[in-house]
C-alpha cells in the first residue's frame, strides 16, 4: 500500500511538471488557420438546424469535437478555452498513462517527452489532442470491457466521431468486442448479460455509421481531399517517408532550425528498424493485437496516400503511434510475457520515442521565440489602421486568412475575392484555387470598383500571405503600395502583407 502511494505521488509530480511546461507554451501560442476554422465553425453553425452536419462533409471531420466547443464559441469566448481544454485532455492523458500503463519508467519518460506529447498534442488545439485520452481510457477499460460494456461502447463512439483516421481502429475494436462477447459465448453467460452486450455493440455500430453518414461525399465536396490513384507509387513513398522523417524532425517551419541534418538520417533509419521490431514483437506475442495495430495504422496511411498526402503533420503521425502504444500496453499486461522480453520491448520503445524528443523541444523553443502565425499581429494592425466603414479588405486566400478573421472578431471584415462575401469560415470548394497573381489583383480591383456597389467610394486593401506574394509576384504590383508586413512566423503560409490600392498609375 505504501509503495502504491509513493508511485501515485511520483506520477502526480511528473504530471504537474508536464502540465507547467506545456502550459507555458500554450499561453505563448498564436492561433493559426486550422484552429481558427474549428472555433469559427462552432461559433457560426448549429446542430439544431443541421448546418454543422451539412458543412462537415466539406470539412472532412466528424462532429464530436465541434459539438464540445460549440456552447463556448457561441458565447463569444476566446479561443483560449479550446486551447486549455485540449491541454487539460493531454495532462489527464499523461497522468493515466503514468499511473496505469505497464511500461517501465524509461519508456514512460520517452513517450511523455516525445514530440507529440511534449508539443504537438497539447499546444496545437485540435481534435487530435483528445485522442490520447480516449485511447488510454480504452486501454484501461479493455480487460474489463465485458464488465463495463456501455462505458467501453461510449468511448469507441466518441473516438470514432472525433477524427476519421481513428475509424479503422474503432471498427476493429468493435469486431473484437463482437467476437469476444457475442460470438464466442461463455456457457454461463445469461440472457440479460447478452442483451447488454448486444446493446453496447449496437452503440459502437451507430458510432461507426454516424461517421460514414456525416462524411459521405467529402471527396467530392472538399477540393483538397479527393481520391487520386495517379502517381500512386510516388504518393506511397511520400507518405511513408514523411511518416518517419517528420516525427524525428518536422521541417514545416522555415526559421530557427536547431537540429543537425546529418544526425537526422541515422535517427530516421533507426526509427524505421525499431518500428518494425515493435510490430514483430506484437506478431510473435499476440496476433490479434498485431492485426489491430497493423490494419489500424494501414487505414490511416491509405487515407493519406489516396486522399490527403500534401503534408503528414506530426499530430497525424502520433495518432498512429498512440494506437501502437495501446497494443503494446495490452501485450505487456499478458501473463506469458517474460521479464527479459519486457526489458527488451521497453528499451526499443524508449529509443523509438526518445528520437523525437528534439523535434518537440525545437518547436517549443520556436513557439516561444517566434509567432506561430502572423495572424494576431496582423489583425491588431488592421484594427489600429484601417477604418471598417470606409475601407474593404480583400483576400484571395480564405484558408490562410481565416486566422486573421478570428482575431479581428468582427472589428473589421475580410472579403473573399473568390466567394464574394465576408468570410466567416472556410468553404473548401474549387473557388479557393483561384489565386490572384500580380496582374489579377489589378484587374480585380478595377473590375469591382466599377461594377460592385460594395466597393464604391471605399479604400481597397489586399491581404496576401507571404507564400502567395512571393510565388505569384504580388510584390511587383504597380497599382498597389505595401503598407504592412508581419514578422516572421513559424508557419510561413501565415505571414501576411497588406497592400493599399492606389488606382491606375499609367
Amino acid at each position: 500500500m505504501e509503495e502504491s502511494k509513493k508511485t501515485l505521488f511520483k506520477n502526480i509530480i511528473c504530471t504537474i511538471l508536464y502540465a507547467v511546461f506545456t502550459l507555458i507554451i500554450v499561453l505563448h501560442h498564436e492561433t493559426w488557420a486550422d484552429e481558427a476554422q474549428v472555433w469559427l465553425l462552432a461559433k457560426h453553425l448549429s446542430i439544431f438546424d443541421f448546418s454543422l452536419f451539412k458543412h462537415l462533409v466539406n470539412e472532412g471531420h466528424p462532429s464530436f469535437f465541434y459539438i464540445l466547443m460549440m456552447p463556448f464559441a457561441k458565447m463569444n469566448m476566446s479561443i483560449i478555452f479550446m486551447q486549455i481544454f485540449c491541454w487539460i485532455c493531454m495532462v489527464c492523458s499523461v497522468f493515466l498513462f503514468l499511473q496505469y500503463s505497464p511500461f517501465n519508467k524509461f519508456a514512460k519518460f520517452s513517450i511523455i517527452t516525445s514530440a507529440g506529447f511534449l508539443y504537438f498534442f497539447p499546444v496545437i488545439a485540435r481534435s487530435y489532442s483528445i485522442l490520447p485520452l480516449l485511447v488510454f481510457l480504452l486501454a484501461i477499460l479493455y480487460p474489463k470491457s465485458n464488465k463495463h460494456p456501455f462505458w467501453y461502447a461510449a468511448l469507441i463512439f466518441m473516438l470514432a466521431n472525433t477524427h476519421i483516421i481513428m475509424l479503422g481502429f474503432c471498427g476493429l475494436l468493435t469486431l473484437d468486442f463482437l467476437y469476444k462477447n457475442l460470438i464466442k459465448i461463455e456457457k454461463e453467460t445469461d440472457k440479460s448479460t447478452l442483451k447488454k452486450y448486444a446493446v453496447a455493440f449496437g452503440v459502437m455500430c451507430l458510432g461507426l455509421l454516424a461517421v460514414v453518414l456525416q462524411l459521405h461525399g467529402t471527396t467530392s465536396s472538399n477540393v483538397v481531399i479527393k481520391i487520386d490513384t495517379t502517381g500512386l507509387s510516388v504518393s506511397v513513398l511520400k507518405v511513408i517517408s514523411q511518416f518517419f522523417i517528420n516525427s524525428v524532425d518536422n521541417q514545416w517551419p522555415d526559421i530557427g532550425q536547431i537540429m543537425f541534418p546529418l544526425l537526422n538520417v541515422p535517427l530516421i533509419m533507426l526509427s524505421v528498424i525499431l518500428y518494425i521490431v515493435l510490430l514483430i514483437a506484437l506478431l510473435i506475442k499476440n496476433t490479434k493485437l498485431f492485426l489491430i495495430a497493423f490494419f489500424s495504422i494501414l487505414f490511416q496511411l491509405i487515407i493519406y496516400i489516396l486522399g490527403y498526402n500534401h503534408w503528414i503533420f506530426v499530430t497525424r503521425i502520433f495518432c498512429a503511434h498512440i494506437i501502437l502504444i495501446f497494443c503494446l500496453w495490452l501485450m505487456l499486461q499478458q501473463e506469458n510475457i517474460s521479464a527479459k522480453f519486457k526489458i527488451i520491448i521497453n528499451s526499443v520503445i524508449t529509443l523509438f520515442f526518445i528520437f523525437t524528443l528534439m523535434n518537440g523541444i525545437k518547436y517549443s523553443i520556436l513557439d516561444i521565440k517566434y509567432n506561430y502565425s502572423g495572424a494576431k499581429e496582423t489583425a491588431q494592425w488592421i484594427k489600429n489602421n484601417i477604418d471598417k466603414n470606409t475601407s474593404v479588405i480583400i483576400t484571395d486566400n480564405d484558408p490562410h486568412a481565416i486566422s486573421v478573421v478570428y482575431y479581428l472578431n468582427g472589428a473589421n471584415e475580410i472579403y473573399s475575392a473568390q466567394h464574394e462575401y465576408n468570410i466567416k469560415y472556410v468553404v473548401w470548394d474549387k473557388k479557393i484555387f483561384y489565386i490572384l497573381d500580380k496582374d489579377g489583383w489589378d484587374k480585380y480591383a478595377k473590375f469591382v470598383t466599377e461594377t460592385n456597389p460594395y466597393f464604391k467610394n471605399k479604400k481597397i486593401y489586399a491581404l496576401v500571405p507571404f507564400f502567395d506574394a512571393d510565388r505569384l509576384h504580388v510584390t511587383e504590383l504597380k497599382n498597389y503600395k505595401p503598407v504592412y508586413e508581419s514578422h516572421s512566423a513559424i508557419v510561413k503560409l501565415e505571414g501576411f502583407r497588406i497592400y493599399e490600392y492606389i488606382g491606375d498609375t499609367k
